[in-house]
């Protein structure tokens, strides 16, 4: 009993433990830990030259749900603007601060293949990581 409950427990990504002659089944983490891995193993560099308040376009893969922001040495408030087929945008109608050398989730539930841009709130050069 204990080898399937080890085995059960592996194959549903938990952990099985023997305590004192009895196994005790042990969840596993909530969330899908590995879709955030390998959506920021994809992730890419962007710039923004001083005097502009848009990044150039980029459009999100299927690695991510979401579209996640790393501001390099400073933070900033930035949020996303969704290119429409037409060719114009549709931005988000809130900021959200991003701070310097952590991830943030700037739009969720965003289409595959979706083109954006970052739009933010001052026009100083900016620099950090995306993923999308």
């Amino acid at each position: 009993m204990r080898n399937n409950l080890k085995t059960l427990a592996a194959a549903a990504g938990g952990l099985a433990l023997a305590l004192g002659g009895s196994t005790v089944a042990v969840a596993a983490p909530q969330g899908d830990v590995s879709a955030l891995v390998s959506c920021y193993d994809g992730a890419s560099s962007f710039s923004k030259a001083s005097g502009r308040s848009t990044t150039s376009v980029f459009r999100t893969s299927a690695r991510c749900n979401d579209i996640n922001l790393k501001m390099g040495s400073s933070g900033r408030y930035v949020k996303v603007c969704f290119k429409l087929s037409s060719g114009s945008f549709d931005c988000q109608s809130d900021y959200k601060w991003a701070a310097a050398g952590s991830w943030k989730v700037i739009a969720t539930n965003v289409r595959d293949s979706q083109e954006f841009v970052f739009f933010f709130q001052t026009t100083g050069s900016a620099s950090g990581t995306y993923a999308a």
